[in-house]
């Protein structure tokens, strides 16, 4: 529950992002990548919280068309 492997999709994001800041001119396309690894981060963070609650996985609403 505590390992920091579950949070290893946005170390690599970010470390991308970071890459990418350095490598490319264009700074928009490293802070995409930066700003989604803080979102993976609160979504797994998220996750966790609920699950150390015991309250089931929160699932999205489907719409219907």
């Amino acid at each position: 529950m505590h390992d920091w492997r579950v949070f290893r999709p946005a170390i690599w994001i970010g470390m991308l992002g970071i890459a990418l800041l350095l490598l490319v001119t264009p700074f928009f396309f490293g802070a995409v990548l930066i700003g989604a690894a803080i979102g993976i981060t609160f979504r797994i963070e998220t996750g966790r919280r609920r699950a150390a609650r015991g309250l089931p996985p929160r699932r999205r609403r489907r719409r219907c068309r």
